[in-house]
């Protein structure tokens, strides 16, 4: 083997190792390409590497066998990295005379490799979060239910952390309770949290926190790691708390940070929800009574009628106008006729079955919506309603004597269109008015 000298050993080392530290994928390929570099130039592959650092330990590099015979060449002790380079007898002389330059390099490469790692981790890092803050631009983008919303919330949290367990409580009646849960191992379902006691250990504004306090601890119970409010302004809309993660790494402080800056936007994806709730509740709902409004009745009544005409059912309508109510409003005065339609709306929902539709067209004029009924089955209903009106009558004595005139129509009998069937059970109605009130009359088929 020809002799090498120094000068030509070292020609372009640090460039080929900078190359090699470059495209290795691994701290294990470097090392091996750093070897193969030297290997090349000695022509030989009887040469071993050691590297000892924060970012990586190997206890060697190079062949399988030749290495009991190999001699130490030289060791360097760089901070917290020791390089030893260890080759076969007759190469000893040659990597002596470069050793420290050598091992020098190796040291270098090895801390600009942990560099390296550490920003890509940095970027791999803010990659993530960019990704979890456009999915939460997405959330806060769409409309969804309050219920679809704590789902997603609860989900992407979850995800984003990698969580065993995650659970967000909602307040509700004094006590945060947990809406939404889930898991992937076996921990037992959370229960309702104090909201005065969660309140002083978790103060409205708080950042997103471990469980380390004693006091935090205890409300959430064992296995809680992290606490994180949801506050939107002043307003405490959830609290989500999470369990240990999947990949055993603790919350860092970077972690905290991300589930902060997600928290605020989870909160004011649920106050979303809740005003969009709100506003959809006011578009069809009757304020006084919380039935269904005449705008809600007659959608619902359409949508009801073509099914019947689609798959041949019947469905009955039922007017229903209290008897006499303008005396109640005369003698005890408007609020309490309120206080009567509010108690005869309870009468109409309790009798309901669910999958029918009960609703308050304006005045004291109701509508009930019986899907697959015929009139005659719909009487079964028409009768416990006036039970209850008597019961109602015993129970308030001061609204009097409590009854009511029932109009029933049948689709595809009397009408095929909202307007039609409307019109029938309004004429049967008027039929039951003439006849006396307090009576139940069926619409009349045309001609």
């Amino acid at each position: 083997m020809d002799s090498m000298s120094p000068p030509v050993l070292l020609s372009n080392l640090p460039s080929a190792f900078a190359a090699a530290c470059q495209s290795a994928r691994t701290e294990a390929e470097l090392f091996e390409r750093c070897r193969a570099i030297l290997a090349q130039r000695l022509q030989s592959e009887q040469i071993w590497i050691s590297i000892t650092s924060p970012n990586a330990s190997f206890p060697r590099v190079g062949p399988l066998k030749g290495f009991e015979h190999a001699t130490e060449v030289a060791r360097l002790t760089s901070g917290a990295t020791l390089v030893v380079v260890s080759a076969e007898e007759s190469l000893v002389a040659q990597l002596r005379s470069v050793a420290m330059p050598l091992v020098l390099a190796l040291s270098v490469v090895t801390e600009l490799r942990g560099i390296l790692v550490e920003r890509q981790a940095a970027l791999d890092d803010a990659a993530f979060q960019l990704r979890a803050l456009r999915q939460v631009a997405r959330l806060l983008s769409s409309v969804h239910s309050t219920e679809e919303t704590e789902q997603l919330i609860l989900d992407f949290m979850a995800e984003v952390f990698f969580a065993w367990w995650a659970c967000l409580y909602r307040p509700e009646g004094g006590k945060f309770v947990p809406r939404v849960f889930r898991a992937l191992n076996d921990r037992r379902r959370p229960v309702p949290v104090d909201a005065v006691k969660l309140d002083h250990e978790v103060p409205p504004g708080s950042a997103a926190l471990h469980t380390n306090e004693v006091g935090v601890a205890q409300l959430f119970g064992g296995g809680a790691e992290v606490v994180v409010p949801l506050d939107a302004g002043t307003e405490r809309m959830a609290v989500l708390v999470l369990g240990p993660r999947i990949s055993d790494k603790p919350y860092g402080r970077a972690e905290l940070e991300l589930a902060g800056t997600l928290s605020f936007a989870a909160a004011i994806a649920l106050k979303n929800s809740e005003l969009v709730t709100q506003l959809q509740s006011a578009a069809t709902t009757d304020e006084l009574t919380g039935l269904y409004n005449r705008r809600a009745l007659e959608e619902r009544l359409g949508a009801e009628i073509s099914r019947s005409l689609r798959h041949q059912l019947r469905t009955t309508v039922i007017l229903v106008d209290l008897d006499r109510f303008k005396n109640v409003n005369d003698t005890l005065g408007h609020a309490a006729g309120d206080r009567l339609l509010i108690e005869v709306a309870a009468v109409l929902r309790r009798e309901c079955r669910t999958l029918d539709v009960c609703g308050r067209l304006g005045g004291d004029e109701f509508l009930v919506i019986l899907p697959m009924t015929r009139p005659e089955e719909a009487m079964v209903f028409v009768s416990r309603v006036q039970a209850g009106f008597a019961r109602l009558e015993q129970l308030h004595p001061e609204f009097g004597s409590c009854s009511a005139s029932f109009g029933l129509a049948e689709c595809p009998e009397h009408g095929t269109t909202v307007h039609s069937v409307m019109a029938a059970s309004d004429a049967a109605l008027y039929r039951a008015k003439r006849g006396g009130r307090n009576a139940v009359t069926v619409a009349l088929l045309e001609g």
